[in-house]
């Protein structure tokens, strides 16, 4: 029923395991998969979740089935890259509601910088 309101975005996913290669630290190849999503304008409470050195960029509040990843400095893994409307974003936030009526992620995507 919800899933009308989903729009496919492409995620960028940093690769597994990468392995030396003559000697050089070769990492991961980079995978993409399609995410459905609810793509919301963050409002101000979504956007306080976020670090203080990315509250002024744009950002989209996302809803759907798949676990999107945040970098993870413990497990040295970068975040999911997403485009949204043409632009690449970077998930900073995500969060896990199993209501047990509709369960879901909810993740905050943020603008990356311009190059």
């Amino acid at each position: 029923m919800f899933s009308r309101f989903r729009q496919p975005l492409t995620v960028t996913r940093d690769g597994g395991e990468g392995e030396f290669v003559d000697g050089i630290w070769q990492p991961g190849k980079p995978t993409t998969l399609t995410a459905r999503c609810s793509v919301q304008p963050s409002n101000q409470n979504d956007m306080e979740m976020l670090p203080e050195g990315r509250r002024d960029r744009q950002a989209f509040t996302l809803y759907g089935r798949t676990e999107l990843k945040m970098a993870d400095d413990n497990a040295e893994t970068n975040a999911d890259r997403i485009e949204i409307y043409g632009a690449m974003f970077e998930v900073m936030h995500v969060e896990r509601w199993t209501n047990g009526i509709i369960n879901h992620f909810k993740s905050i995507a943020v603008k990356e910088a311009e190059q």
